[in-house]
């Protein structure tokens, strides 16, 4: 088995079955009978077969048209054309190829067209168009939606449903997310209409205090953390805030359960007997520990001066209480607006809030898509109709791994861990075999996380070969580090996309 550079016409040995890698770029992987793969699958290596290379190289060349346009003969300058693109190729038997090409087609009539042709008459009818084919001239609308939140109030499960596939992952712990991750939808105002928007999700890491805060009343807010905060909890925070300044749009995701059972904590005015002995206390509805974040997110809101819309999420919690939710929407509506206030123009900072059960009623996002397709800034599409996501394959695959390893860890130990693609090899056969390292804190953090990589192993796999390589199989392999610092490297987490190769990317392929 031989390999031929073309640009250099030099002959170098191959082992038979393997793939040629080193010299030009372009090679012709010679087999007894056989031609190169240079236009697609492999080709008998003859006269006819020679035709259908050069055939396939001028499609490649050609504008895709609607229709199935009929084949041509070739003529003596076509295939003088396609012969030099496949390369001056000194050897005789290339030649005898190409003569007997010639030959055949001189005995051919000049005119196909006039001929009957071997291919059905039936294939050569207009393509029909894909009734599912989205018209890139109804989309009059697009823009930016920053999806904001405390931790685990249901942010990724609301970007996945509104984009209509996983582009972020999610888990039952909180503060799944580490970095900005941007869903592309395509809404339509009905469910009977064709999309007439592209909205652009930016899901965001869980807004969590980063710092110490003391409430009105002197006592500090104690509250279990199963991680500390450091420069990469900082960071994630200060990114979602950031995003806010780029969208059309804001949205507040906020847990209603939470809401019901721990808002309302204490009176807007202390009292005594009914009588009010004391100044009137403010957002005094928020001030149950619990609601810590709530508060100091609500707090953010206001002195950013921009308008917000909440969705008020996981209603269906509160129908299995046998709570009134459309009583229980109509407070939170006032309640929150009172609280947001107005910007400086004097319009109110709440929009719109919406009561939605994200995983138990996915229906109860049609408002939302509704008012992004009226509201929505006038313009052309912000990134191509088929794109889902901007994140690069490989951050896809070591998240997913991430995700299978915060469901079955536990307590402090998920969120000391990171997963980082070490390994990325594509074999001649479509597998890919990924090195993937988890980088823990502890030495018995990596003992935990090296008992349960072989049971989470599979279905990441699984998982990864659906989302990044086309079905086609992956096999994963593991290195367990210790750094008990990592969570300060800056390296792990600052402009984690940014640092990847685009070429990788499932918005850029």
């Amino acid at each position: 088995c031989i390999a031929m550079d073309v640009p250099g016409a030099r002959w170098m040995p191959v082992a038979p079955g393997n793939r040629c890698t080193a010299g030009a770029s372009t090679f012709l992987h010679a087999r007894p009978g056989v031609a190169a793969h240079r236009m697609g699958r492999c080709i008998p290596q003859t006269a006819l077969g020679l035709s259908v290379i050069a055939s396939r190289w001028r499609k490649s060349r050609q504008p895709k048209a609607s229709v199935c346009m009929k084949a041509k003969a070739f003529g003596r300058n076509a295939l003088d054309a396609d012969a030099s693109g496949l390369g001056e190729v000194a050897g005789t038997e290339l030649e005898a190829m190409i003569s007997e090409l010639r030959d055949l087609e001189a005995s051919k009539p000049q005119s196909l067209e006039s001929q009957p042709s071997e291919v059905d008459e039936g294939a050569i009818e207009p393509v029909e168009e894909d009734p599912q084919a989205i018209d890139i001239q109804q989309i009059d609308r697009s823009g930016q939606v920053a999806v904001l939140g405390v931790p685990n109030s249901g942010k990724s499960s609301l970007v996945n449903e509104l984009v209509g596939m996983k582009v972020s992952i999610v888990s039952p712990k909180p503060q799944t997310t580490r970095q900005r991750i941007l869903g592309l939808a395509l809404l339509a105002p009905r469910p009977d209409m064709p999309p007439t928007t592209q909205a652009v999700f930016a899901d965001t890491a869980g807004i969590m205090e980063t710092g110490q805060t003391v409430s009105e009343f002197g006592f500090r807010h104690k509250r279990k953390r199963l991680f500390r905060q450091n420069r990469m909890h900082k960071a994630m925070v200060k990114t979602a805030w950031k995003q806010t300044k780029a969208s059309d749009a804001v949205f507040w995701v906020l847990d209603a359960a939470k809401c019901y059972m721990y808002g309302d904590y204490m009176p807007p005015c202390p009292e005594l007997d009914g009588v009010a002995i004391g100044a009137p206390v403010e957002d005094a509805w928020w001030l149950h520990p619990e609601l810590a974040e709530e508060l100091s997110f609500l707090r953010k809101l206001k002195r950013a001066n921009m308008k917000v819309s909440v969705v008020l999420n996981k209603v269906d919690i509160l129908r299995d209480m046998d709570v009134n939710v459309e009583e229980f929407t109509l407070k939170m509506r006032e309640q929150i607006s009172s609280d947001l206030g107005a910007t400086k123009d004097g319009e109110d900072i709440l929009e719109n809030l919406w009561p939605t059960s994200v995983l138990k009623d996915p229906a109860s996002l049609a408002p939302i898509k509704r008012w992004l397709c009226e509201n929505l800034p006038k313009q052309s599409p912000i990134y191509p109709l088929e794109n889902i996501s901007d994140v690069p394959a490989r951050v896809v695959a070591s998240e997913i791994t991430r995700e299978k390893l915060f469901r079955v860890l536990q307590q402090e130990v998920p969120y000391h861990l990171t997963v980082v693609n070490a390994v990325w090899r594509q074999e001649p056969d479509g597998k890919l075999l990924l090195g993937q390292k988890v980088v823990v804190t502890k030495e018995g953090q990596g003992r935990i996380v090296r008992y349960w990589l072989p049971q989470i192993t599979e279905e990441a796999e699984s998982e990864i070969s659906e989302m990044v390589n086309f079905g086609r199989p992956v096999e994963l392999h593991f290195q367990i580090q210790v750094d008990p610092k990592w969570l300060e490297n800056e390296d792990y987490y600052d402009d984690l996309q940014g640092l990847l190769d685009r070429s990788g990317s499932l918005v850029f392929p």
